[in-house]
């Protein structure tokens, strides 16, 4: 399978991902802290979905979290610059899609939930 695109952006892109996601889990006391990493296939593309069990996006960030300089840190975390970013890489350099949702997983027979990052991209 060859993915179409920048390998070194693929990266970028995940780094920031899991980096949000363990800033989100280490403000959160939960018992068990969990980043699953799935991947599958189309007959024309790669998925990607990355889980955590930090509880999810809230309803009024979910839309607006791909937008430039949009961020829940103080401003000595983020710029809000990494998510806009990422989807600017996926989308525009590597025509492929990237989309936030919040959606339940299980680990060992119990179900968490959180947000699921989810990045299509297109293969020969």
């Amino acid at each position: 399978m060859k993915l179409i695109g920048y390998p070194s952006e693929l990266m970028q892109v995940l780094i920031n991902i899991f980096n949000n996601a363990r800033d989100i889990l280490e403000e959160k006391d939960l018992p068990k802290k969990y980043l699953l990493i799935s991947m599958s296939k189309t007959s024309t593309h790669v998925i990607i979905k990355v889980y955590d069990n930090a509880g999810g996006i809230s309803k009024d960030h979910l839309s607006c979290i791909f937008d430039p300089y949009f961020t829940t840190k103080h401003k000595a975390q983020g710029t809000g610059i990494g998510l806009y970013m990422s989807k600017e890489m996926i989308e525009k350099h590597m025509k492929g899609s990237l989309t936030a949702s919040n959606r339940s997983f299980d680990v060992d027979g119990t179900e968490y939930i959180g947000a699921c990052f989810t990045i299509s991209l297109p293969y020969n």
